[in-house]
């Protein structure tokens, strides 16, 4: 049993060790992948530029965090995003800062992206929305060679062979750090009704639209595009209690992720303040718990992913821990003077 533990350690490094070798190589089979989120309604600006500065209030702060595979691994993934956006006019304007961090190489993903959405729809009743909107930016990647190791260093002149690094590998990099430009594009409708029962949205948006080349050996490899669509609903129950339950779908080059789930919220009678928690579900991945709640101008977030995957056996069903926090200015009130 021991042995059999030992074994899929063993395969779970490895897997992780060739992942990152396949993020620097040159194949053209080999493309990299974006990271992934589980709060993934909650970074709207990553979600889909369309969704920039479509919220009532001045300005919002977005700020997230999510480290992934922490018991198993001396260097966890770790993703960090930092977003502002505010509404002018039929316009959203704003800027998102993405940085991803993976693995015992150090790989590490830069994003900087100015996001800009337009107002499309013209409804005097301001019920219907539709809205497009673009980001350009720049992607950096980069990495640490030192930490590189490879089959060919093992020193087989000895009986059962012994790692040595001082065996050059004969690989030969380029750069260990290259700059891309990034163009994303979105649409994006939402039903904002007052007192309706039901408030539906949906929305779609494409990645890497250029597709860039990207490769640390100067080959020809490209970012692959990545395309997402994402729907949901809210629906009010009563004055306390409402639903709103949400699916997305993404798919890049072959690889394809389905989330759905559903939010339960409980509303504070007499203040705008509420708790939400619910269930989510990531295909053959992972179940997912989220927590939060709203407080005055802030929205607190926290969800962890129990895996289920054939690594669960190696994980013991830790997965990937996440929180956020949203900050919304919102427009100061007329208060009549009593002078």
């Amino acid at each position: 049993m021991r042995e059999r533990k030992m074994n899929m350690y063993k395969r779970l490094w490895i897997g992780l060790a060739m992942t990152s070798l396949m993020l620097i190589s040159t194949g053209s089979l080999v493309q990299a992948q974006d990271a992934h989120l589980s709060q993934f309604y909650a970074p709207e600006l990553s979600l889909n530029p369309a969704m920039t500065g479509m919220f009532t209030g001045d300005y919002r702060v977005h700020l997230h965090y999510r480290r992934q595979w922490v018991p198993l691994l001396s260097n966890p993934f770790e993703t960090t995003i930092l977003s502002y956006d505010q509404p002018w006019k039929r316009f959203g304007i704003g800027l998102i800062i993405t940085n991803v961090r993976e693995g015992s190489l150090y790989m590490n993903f830069f994003k900087a992206a100015v996001s800009v959405a337009y107002e499309i729809s013209i409804d005097p009743q301001k019920v219907h929305h539709l809205t497009a909107g673009v980001q350009l930016g720049i992607i950096h990647k980069s990495y640490d060679p030192g930490r590189a190791t490879f089959d060919v260093q093992y020193d087989t002149a000895y009986a059962g062979g012994s790692f040595d690094p001082g065996i050059p590998s004969g690989e030969a990099f380029q750069t260990a750090s290259i700059v891309l430009p990034d163009v994303n594009f979105g649409i994006f409708y939402f039903n904002e009704k007052r007192y309706a029962k039901f408030n539906p949205y949906a929305a779609v948006s494409g990645f890497h639209l250029t597709q860039p080349k990207e490769s640390f050996y100067g080959g020809p490899n490209r970012l692959p595009m990545r395309f997402v669509a994402y729907a949901g609903t809210k629906i009010k129950l009563d004055k306390i209690y409402s639903l709103e339950p949400q699916l997305l779908y993404m798919r890049q080059t072959n690889d394809n992720e389905l989330q759905v789930g559903m939010m339960v919220y409980y509303n504070l009678e007499g203040s705008n303040s509420n708790f939400f928690a619910g269930p989510y579900y990531r295909g053959s991945d992972a179940l997912i718990l989220h927590l939060g709640g709203t407080y005055e101008q802030y929205i607190f977030r926290l969800s962890y992913d129990f895996n289920i995957s054939k690594l669960r056996e190696v994980s013991k069903g830790r997965g990937g821990f996440e929180i956020s926090i949203t900050y919304t200015k919102q427009k100061a009130k007329y208060l009549p003077s009593i002078l």
